[in-house]
């Protein structure tokens, strides 16, 4: 057995999880539960993000301390991952003491390797990226991600040499071509590297933010919220502390899935970070899109804001896996409406998949047969799409997989229209065709436990089967309610 170990980012606290972040998450459940299937040791780690100057503000605005605006924000995160049926192993939280004590660990050992300074300098800082700008950052003198113009601030902050590791980060990306994928995005780490990094700043002085981690040996100073942040990855592992078991068994992470907005600090930020601290960098850094609602950003002034709460309490949640790992393409950004939702819905989980079930099933009880054998058949292994299915989780494609489980749906209706066995159940052929629908079944509701869990489980709860030394399959099934009953469409 191997180790398998992957990441989200984690969620920023200043406010409730938004659908980009279970958008994150799924991505993630479905790449653990794969290699969970396959044998794999996986460990799958989420959390939260709990320090900074936004969250600070927001603490204020709502009238309450830090700690407890962060308690309540974590709480929320965790019921998200339960609402969306996130199978992660570990969840960590900024605040915690371990963590503190390994980002603090994590600090020493970058400031041992002599690449943390102080000194005091001007510069642009934006508050809601929580970092300073250069001018080649700005568009019209504005943060292109919050179209406000930036204010100098002058402070006296610790600085991370990051410009020490220009050589070794462009040493990286050569020698893991895959390091950073899709490849858009690996090409635009690759035009900041061109342009050549920066030392940057890396703690925030007590006097205009207390709410962080202390820098050690200096009370006058808080850690900058990504350094501290970062380190969740290796901190939730036990870095830092008097049990490294954690760490040895599962570092360097095999895959950190992130968003594509903070890219820049996963991908050379971070490893720079670990090289400091004498830790190998991670395997792979997968950075996916956005959402958008309708065509068009999200936007409370919009009011196009998707509650992924109110999601799965509308819909059946397997539905609303389906439709985001089904339509919005990992290595790019997707489009969600209600119509397309509800037209997806109903024409390939209630008609496709959930009518298929239901017929098959009642096929079967009306054979009156208490099972039928047949000879099993594989997957349509040497069918490329076989092999394509597996490359395309590994690869984050996972519209292309469910492609290929949803080609084997379709063959499966089209061979039950076909040949109708209905009209003769007594014949041979006929009770052949069922059974053999029903295996077929049986597989389909196996490739899609990484997907739809909970739709797999109930596939493959109402088909029994047994091997036997005659090289047959006696297989039987019994109904059950409807996977997906058709939503009434109401325009």
């Amino acid at each position: 057995m191997s180790k398998f170990y992957l990441t989200t980012a984690i969620v920023y606290t200043n406010q409730e999880p938004h659908i980009g972040f279970a958008l994150e998450l799924l991505y993630a459940d479905v790449i653990a539960r794969y290699f969970r299937a396959q044998g794999e040791d996986v460990w799958f780690l989420t959390g939260t993000d709990e320090h900074g100057q936004k969250i600070a503000k927001a603490a204020k605005e709502h009238d309450v301390n830090p700690q407890k605006w962060t308690d309540t924000i974590a709480k929320r995160v965790q019921e998200l991952t339960k609402a969306w049926n996130i199978s992660h192993d570990d969840f960590i939280r900024t605040t915690e003491s371990r963590h503190e004590q390994g980002a603090q660990a994590f600090w020493r050992a970058a400031m041992k390797n002599g690449d943390l300074y102080k000194k005091s300098y001007t510069a642009l800082y934006c508050e809601g990226c929580e970092s300073f700008k250069t001018a080649k950052d700005l568009v019209d003198n504005k943060c292109p991600d919050h179209q406000k113009k930036l204010e100098a601030v002058e402070e006296e902050n610790y600085f991370f040499a990051l410009s020490k590791y220009q050589k070794k980060i462009e040493t990286l990306f050569k020698k893991q071509p895959d390091f950073v994928v899709p490849e858009s995005k690996r090409n635009e780490m690759l035009n900041v590297l061109k342009d050549g990094l920066e030392d940057i700043s890396v703690s925030r002085s007590t006097e205009h933010l207390q709410w962080g981690i202390p820098v050690p040996d200096d009370d006058t100073q808080v850690m900058y919220v990504w350094f501290d942040a970062l380190t969740n990855y290796v901190t939730a592992l036990g870095y830092g502390s008097d049990d490294e078991k954690k760490l040895k068994q599962y570092w360097p992470a095999d895959v950190h899935i992130i968003g594509k907005e903070i890219n820049r600090f996963h991908s050379l930020l971070w490893p720079a970070m670990l090289m400091s601290a004498g830790l190998e960098v991670p395997k792979k850094i997968a950075v996916h899109g956005w959402i958008t609602v309708d065509g068009q950003k999200m936007s409370k002034t919009i009011g196009n804001v998707i509650d992924p709460f109110e999601l799965v309490k509308k819909y059946p949640l397997d539905a609303v896996r389906y439709f985001f790992l089904r339509e919005i393409p990992f290595d790019n950004d997707g489009d969600f409406s209600y119509e397309r939702f509800e037209e997806c819905y109903n024409s390939n989980l209630a008609h496709d998949l959930g009518n298929l079930m239901l017929r098959v099933t009642t096929l079967f009880e009306k054979t009156e047969q208490k099972e039928i054998a047949i000879k099993p058949f594989a997957v349509a292994e040497s069918d490329p799409w076989y092999a394509n299915y597996h490359d395309a989780i590994k690869a984050f494609r996972y519209h292309e997989a469910l492609e290929f489980v949803w080609t084997l749906v379709r063959e499966a209706n089209k061979r039950l229209t076909d040949e109708k066995p209905w009209e003769a159940l007594t014949d041979e052929k006929s009770k052949q065709c069922v059974g053999e629908l029903l295996f077929r079944l049986y597989q389909i509701g196996r490739l899609l436990r990484p997907f739809l869990p909970d739709t797999a489980e109930k596939i493959i709860g109402q088909i029994e089967f047994v091997e036997t030394s005659d090289a047959l399959v006696h297989i039987s099934s019994k109904k059950g309610k409807p996977l997906f009953p058709a939503l009434e469409i109401k325009r």
